[in-house]
């Protein structure tokens, strides 16, 4: 039979180990008052490891009681038992939801910011509709933490609302996770406005660049390219990831024989920059799936075995280019390639033309 004064003695004990199987015990055995005893020794426990046994058992246990207790935890001046807390609620599905809408209505900002973790976390069916109630939320931090969260779930239904945050605030951190949650469930009146915010490179600071760019790689158009182009010129060293997604997210949408001319000329100058070699082989690649005669110059010029990254971009955008002239150069490379993965991509591009060529 189970002996519930000994489970409680063992929980008390000096032996990490003894109390940790002892939590385990509790919930396994379905004691009555578990979840309180695991909170009260959570509460005093100094032991990192019995802790996160005591957090997971918890997590394991399902239901409105679980949460009533958990919630008053929230406060707890003990950072680990704050994030332990909001672990365990983001468990509970259903259970802990309507929770989450009174805690959104608590006078302590950061509770109200737990209860947005918590709803983040759940993504239950109605969570998008409670976490929009934080846009209305006093607390700048809050209001960037909802409008973040609603990006990241791509919910469409509060793009309007996100919208006029951006048109109408003077809050740059805001104004940037706006841009970045619009990259991700903007519409065309969102385009209209960035557009307006935006005009030339020199009136977008330093900070908002990196998410207009975010944006542009999501919904940009080519009108964008001219911007880019400048931003290339003047930030292309601290930025190159984010350039290069915004150009490839472009012409995606806008599918086209040949890169317009005057950004394969800017990208040309870019490849001779100090930008590193895995972003260097990413335009390679990304210039060899267009057609202007340029480019396949380009790529033999970056055929050099001696930084293998920047070969294999050209030898992969050689493959995608399609002209036949490159084949013997690719063969004669592969016979000089000491790195693998150099001569394994020039083999595949080898058999791309060979191919193209039957």
């Amino acid at each position: 039979m189970i002996n519930i004064d000994e489970l409680v003695s063992d929980l008390n004990n000096g032996d990490e180990k003894t109390r940790a199987f002892a939590a385990e015990d509790i919930i396994f055995d379905k004691i009555p008052g578990g979840v309180q005893l695991l909170i009260g020794r959570l509460m005093i426990e100094t032991s990192r490891y019995v802790r996160e046994v005591i957090v997971n058992c918890l997590k394991g246990i399902k239901g409105r009681d679980v949460v009533e207790k958990i919630i008053p935890l929230l406060s707890s001046d003990d950072a680990f038992i704050r994030n332990a807390s909001i672990e365990i609620l983001s468990t509970q599905g259903e259970f802990a939801t309507e929770f989450m809408r009174k805690l959104l209505g608590d006078p302590d900002k950061d509770i109200r910011k737990f209860a947005l973790d918590i709803l983040f976390q759940l993504k239950n069916l109605n969570t998008a509709e409670l976490i929009a109630e934080a846009l209305n939320d006093p607390d700048i931090n809050n209001l960037i933490t909802a409008v973040e969260y609603l990006g990241h779930m791509e919910d469409t239904s509060y793009t309007y609302r996100i919208n006029q945050l951006f048109i109408n605030t003077d809050n740059i951190l805001l104004r940037c996770t706006c841009l970045e949650t619009l990259a991700q469930i903007g519409d065309e009146e969102s385009v209209r406005y960035i557009n307006k915010m935006y005009p030339r490179y020199e009136e977008t600071s330093f900070l908002e660049q990196y998410s207009f760019l975010k944006f542009v790689a999501r919904k940009g158009a080519d009108i964008h390219l001219p911007l880019i182009t400048v931003l290339m010129e003047e930030k292309g060293q601290v930025m190159p990831k984010e350039i290069i997604n915004a150009i490839e997210g472009i012409l995606a949408r806008y599918p086209q024989e040949e890169v317009p001319s005057e950004l394969l000329q800017a990208l040309d100058a870019y490849l001779r920059t100090d930008i590193d070699a895995i972003n260097k082989y990413e335009l390679l690649v990304l210039l060899g799936r267009y057609r202007n005669q340029e480019i396949y110059r380009l790529l033999i010029k970056y055929l050099e075995p001696d930084q293998p990254l920047i070969c294999m971009g050209a030898a992969e955008g050689l493959g995608l280019y399609g002209n036949p002239e490159a084949l013997p150069i690719l063969v004669q490379l592969k016979e000089k390639a000491g790195d693998p993965d150099l001569a394994e991509t020039i083999e595949r591009s080898i058999s791309k033309l060979k191919q193209q060529m039957e």
